[in-house]
């Protein structure tokens, strides 16, 4: 009874939140390219015949961008010993974008359905899996209500409670446990969240902790250069050490370019959201920086003084990364939350990060602790980088016990593969 009446509200109130926030979403997806891509696949409207589509492997839910990565890690080693198809179904036309580049066989891209009634159930009877993933925490009430009718093992990988979210799901302990209980396996990422989702209502006998897909970086194949971007970057440098400001949002363009400008290197802005890239060339020229865009072609004959590269692409990130000598890590110095280090850890390259990373706030402290990690204020961040830039040795102590540290991930995909697997080979 109160499952039902759980759904009754959840959709009654679902679908008016979905009309207002509709505008301000297609627009969102025509900035990022995804008109003309299949997004009507949200809305249950596909564009081939039910019989042309894969069906009978596995169906995994990624929404964003940083989702999808961790499903493709996760799909590259499930196909070492899997061969059925795979959907892979995101939310954003950017995270589509990065699923169709990767181009792994069998994987067939797809747009998310909405939780709206009937939509759910549509796709998954579409597809007909074995099984489905959910990356991270994304479970929506309609669509594990969907898995559950049609007895599909349902699992989250990956999944991490940070404490912010355990008090709001605490607060609603009674709808969580309602919630979480159509699950059939939850992998924690580390044995902390395995006690914040016990906590919040979820059976500990479904919790296990693995380790996270996104840290387990020792096992991955080391990063090849691309030569494009190498050229790219000697051409701007001219010699100087290459600073990247990683996934900037706001105002920290700017910030991050200055101080790298002030110790005589050469910036490299990579901003969370590339649609961005008008606000952050005008941030850069109000600073006397002259921006020069990824997306507007090859570099200018004749390299203006204070030029500052902006790489406004998608999926890129890892490349850019292989090739510069520190990291700055955004939306930690004047936004809330931090964003993933782990692609410069995994590169070998030290990393600075603002004060708030509280979005990875066991990983920063797991750095901290190893001495892997430099953190200081927009104040210090001047001073933070030509220490780094100055003294190589301490630089490359810091990078080697960042990279040791995430040995406690290690594995953690094929421990992920191997649950899934368990009760994929039981449906």
């Amino acid at each position: 009874m109160k499952r039902l009446l759980f759904l009754c509200l959840y959709n009654l109130f679902f679908p008016i939140f979905l009309l207002i926030s509709l505008p301000g979403y297609l627009i969102k997806m025509k900035r990022r390219g995804g008109f003309g891509t299949g997004l009507l696949e949200r809305f249950g409207i596909y564009r081939r015949p039910a019989a042309q589509e894969p069906s009978g492997g596995l169906y995994i839910h990624a929404v964003s961008v940083g989702e999808s990565f961790i499903a493709l890690k996760f799909i590259r080693e499930w196909r070492k010993t899997h061969s059925e198809p795979v959907v892979l179904a995101v939310g954003t036309a950017t995270g589509h974008q990065v699923v169709r580049q990767a181009a792994i066989p069998g994987v067939r891209p797809l747009y998310a359905p909405l939780d709206l009634p009937g939509l759910p159930g549509r796709c998954l009877d579409r597809f007909r899996p074995r099984a489905v993933v959910l990356i991270e925490a994304e479970l929506w009430p309609n669509f594990a209500e969907a898995a559950h009718r049609r007895r599909l093992p349902l699992l989250m990988l990956n999944a991490r409670l940070s404490p912010r979210s355990e008090k709001r799901y605490a607060a609603v302990r009674g709808l969580t446990a309602l919630l979480f209980s159509r699950l059939t396996a939850l992998a924690a990422q580390n044995e902390r969240d395995a006690r914040r989702f016990a906590g919040i209502g979820v059976t500990p006998d479904i919790i296990r902790s693995v380790g996270s897909i996104k840290f387990d970086v020792l096992g991955d194949t080391p990063q090849e250069p691309r030569s494009e971007f190498r050229d790219i970057l000697q051409r701007l440098s001219q010699g100087r050490p290459v600073v990247l400001a990683a996934s900037t949002h706001a105002g920290e363009e700017a910030l991050i370019a200055r101080a790298i400008r002030e110790v005589g290197a050469c910036p490299l802005i990579i901003p969370r959201h590339a649609e961005r890239r008008e606000a952050v060339c005008t941030d850069l020229r109000a600073a006397g920086f002259t921006p020069l865009l990824r997306s507007a072609g090859s570099l200018p004959e004749e390299l203006p003084e204070q030029a500052c590269y902006v790489a406004d692409t998608t999926g890129e990130l890892r490349d850019w990364t292989a090739l510069v000598q520190v990291a700055i890590i955004g939306k930690s110095f004047l936004a809330r939350g931090g964003q993933n280090p782990v692609e410069a850890i995994s590169a070998r390259v030290p990393v600075i990060v603002g004060p708030d990373m509280s979005n990875f706030a066991d990983l920063v402290a797991l750095l901290r602790e190893a001495g892997g990690i430099r953190i200081c204020t927009a104040e210090e961040l001047t001073d933070t980088l030509r220490q780094v830039l100055s003294d190589p040795a301490a630089t490359a102590a810091q990078t080697e016990a960042a990279y040791r540290a995430l040995s406690v991930h290690s594995g953690a995909t094929a421990r992920s593969v191997a649950l899934v697997s368990e009760y994929y080979c039981r449906s």
